[in-house]
């Protein structure tokens, strides 16, 4: 099925179910329904690792800490998209004019479909994968119960969420109850996570399909009649069509550069926590078992926040192509008045479309390295400290 926008119906699905796509009618009520669902499991989370700290081990410690962060990542990123709002519903509406602007231009329309089937499978991707790595993770950890429960007594009965419930748990059928819950909500809140940072994906790729098109209508110059009026129309199509990449990507900016610097940061530590649990199970009697539960988790983590640097190396990268078709046109075929309106288009595209975290830090594979080499450091001083 040949896709008719960047936004594919899973995403449209997961912007609807948190409250964030335009013109929903019950767009508030899901905003309250998550804000208290979010709270609520935050609270029952941290309480348990409160309560455990002195009397847990440190990797059960590190383990529970690095769920916690990221669930609380996306709930902060969840707030920030609630509080940008009105940008996320004029960066899909732009999406929309685009997508009609090109549907009368088959070539223009080929970029976009490209980058269009590009975006449709990074979702289902990132939905098969947090699936996977939801499923391994609850499966250790009712391998890790069945293995302790029969070498030793266990006071209580393991949850697939570490977490302190307010009353007991272990007769049945709460227990069970509480279980399917549990893989419920963290299945719901891991596709969540998924899609978010696929939709960061799909904002720069149709930036990409956009920059694509300007290539294509700077080789269209001289293929235009040979008229002023002609050359003027194109290269007026061109400016414009630049000016509102720009003001695209300035939106893209807006709402995702403080999320970027909140999962820059928190990724960090829970690629940092994942790789101490790790490194200490090495040798231990349920180490193949945590390492089935932790490894695919501690790479998933890991892609997070390689999408994110990725994206803003491959925005970047991007944005230089439209400087180099500027030069590579035949603008020497233009009249003097027609190659200055090129020239100041060169000049402008020279200024990079880039992607922050927090404004000060470009996101770059070179951030990536320095994400890996900051947890390594952590990682062996947590090991020292062990």
């Amino acid at each position: 099925m040949i896709p008719t926008s960047t936004v594919d119906n899973l995403m449209e699905f997961t912007l609807r179910m948190i409250g964030v796509w335009p013109h929903s009618s019950y767009r508030f009520l899901m905003r309250i329904i998550w804000t208290t669902t979010m709270t609520t499991w935050q609270f029952l989370q941290y309480w348990h690792l409160f309560t455990h700290i002195g009397s847990d081990t440190l990797p059960n410690l590190m383990d529970s800490l690095s769920l916690c962060l990221s669930n609380s990542l996306l709930f902060l990123k969840m707030s920030l998209l609630w509080l940008n709002g009105r940008i996320i519903y004029d960066m899909l509406a732009r999406i929309v004019e685009d997508w009609n602007e090109c549907s009368s231009n088959h070539s223009k329309m080929q970029l976009m479909i490209s980058k269009a089937i590009l975006s449709h499978r990074i979702s289902k991707y990132s939905i098969g994968t947090y699936t996977v790595v939801l499923l391994l993770f609850g499966a250790g950890n009712m391998i890790v119960q069945k293995t302790m429960g029969s070498e030793q007594l266990v006071e209580e009965k393991q949850l697939i969420v570490k977490m302190k419930l307010p009353s007991e748990f272990d007769a049945s059928p709460i227990y069970e109850i509480v279980v399917v819950t549990q893989f419920f909500v963290q299945f719901t809140l891991a596709l969540l996570a998924g899609m978010l940072n696929a939709l960061i994906v799909t904002l720069i790729l149709h930036v990409a399909g956009q920059i694509d098109i300007i290539c294509h209508e700077l080789l269209e110059i001289p293929v235009a009649e040979n008229k002023y009026d002609s050359h003027i129309i194109l290269l007026r199509s061109i400016v414009s069509r630049h000016q509102r990449i720009i003001a695209f990507a300035d939106s893209i900016e807006d709402v995702f550069c403080y999320m970027a610097l909140m999962q820059f940061l928190l990724n960090t530590f829970v690629i940092c926590f994942l790789g101490f649990v790790i490194v200490t199970s090495f040798g231990t009697h349920d180490g193949n078992i945590l390492m089935v539960k932790i490894i695919p988790y501690y790479a998933v983590v890991n892609l997070e926040a390689f999408i994110l640097c990725f994206s803003g190396e491959y925005l970047t990268s991007k944005s230089k192509s439209i400087n180099r078709a500027a030069y590579d046109s035949f603008w020497y075929k233009l009249k003097p008045k027609q190659s200055k309106i090129l020239l100041l288009l060169i000049m402008r595209s020279q200024k990079e479309l880039t992607m922050t975290a927090g404004k000060f830090v470009d996101l770059s594979l070179e951030g990536f390295t320095s994400i890996l080499k900051a947890s390594a450091s952590y990682i062996s001083v947590l090991h020292a400290m062990y």
